[in-house]
């Protein structure tokens, strides 16, 4: 049955494809605002959905809605925080973007925050693409000034102590005072490209656990870094470093529109046939 509804939900966006361009972000709105569930869907998309393939419409397929939600239906959330479907499409998006354009070179993983959420949830998902597994869902602590429980404000300037949304690529481990850390390397401009010039790193730090959440209702808060527990710290830096994607996300206006990411063309047909993401498609 979750198959079923998985597939019957890429078709929906198939289909979507012929009344949205996907050269920019606009596509991703309607998901963020739609309410279907997938019930819902199927009984309101399978009949024309059927039509359509009766009749061999493929002349817009989508490729990027059908393999986004085939990677999706594959990873089990059941055993961790779920992930939302339209921030998942986002870093997917983001992912294939950045991957065709050759800015990332460690391909396999895939790291999402989701900075909407709560501090004491676990909101830092690491995804396997290759394998579709979940290999890590952590806490993980934002800015000091972007909020105290949930962070609400961001920022890309120097000492602001805020955490700065978007795209990163992650770079090479090293020593310094936060112990073992990764650099970052934001790849939006006005977003976070002042995040070396900042200090913006993944590192450990004792104040990302539950300990520190039962005392003090919430996680801890760092200058600005994604600072994670420091029992997954090396394990993690060492998994992701190297030139991964990483993406951290906030349902910010400002971001979601002028993101040249998000709103870049989605790569070719010619991509995804030739980079592992091929489907039998109609």
């Amino acid at each position: 049955m979750i198959k079923k509804k998985a597939l019957l939900l890429s078709l929906f966006l198939l289909f979507q494809s012929a009344q949205f361009s996907y050269s920019s972000s606009v596509t991703i709105a309607p998901l963020l605002n739609s309410q279907l569930s997938p019930d819902e869907i199927e009984a309101s998309i399978l009949p024309s959905v059927t039509n359509a393939l009766a009749l061999g419409d493929s002349s817009n397929i989508n490729y990027l809605g059908i393999t986004s939600c085939d990677l999706y239906s594959k990873f089990n959330f059941k055993k961790s925080n779920s992930l939302n479907y339209s921030i998942f499409l986002m870093a997917y998006k983001g992912y294939l973007v950045m991957l065709s354009e050759g800015l990332i070179s460690n391909n396999r993983y895939l790291t999402v925050m989701d900075f909407e959420l709560s501090s004491n949830q676990r909101r830092l998902w690491v995804l396997d693409i290759q394998n579709t597994k979940i290999v890590l869902n952590e806490l993980v602590s934002h800015g000091r000034n972007s909020g105290e429980e949930y962070a609400r404000s961001f920022s890309n300037k120097p000492e602001s102590f805020k955490s700065s949304l978007g795209f990163y690529v992650t770079g090479t481990p090293y020593l310094g005072k936060n112990d073992y850390s990764l650099r970052l390397h934001g790849a939006e401009e006005g977003f976070n490209d002042n995040a070396l010039e900042r200090g913006i790193v993944m590192h450990g730090a004792d104040y990302v656990c539950s300990s520190y959440i039962k005392c003090n209702q919430r996680l801890g808060r760092s200058q600005g870094c994604p600072a994670v527990p420091t029992k997954v710290n090396k394990w993690l830096i060492d998994l992701i470093q190297g030139g991964s994607c990483l993406f951290i996300y906030y349902p910010d206006k400002q971001y979601l529109k002028k993101s040249e990411i998000l709103s870049a063309a989605t790569p070719e047909k010619e991509f995804f046939l030739n980079s592992g993401y091929a489907l039998t498609l109609p």
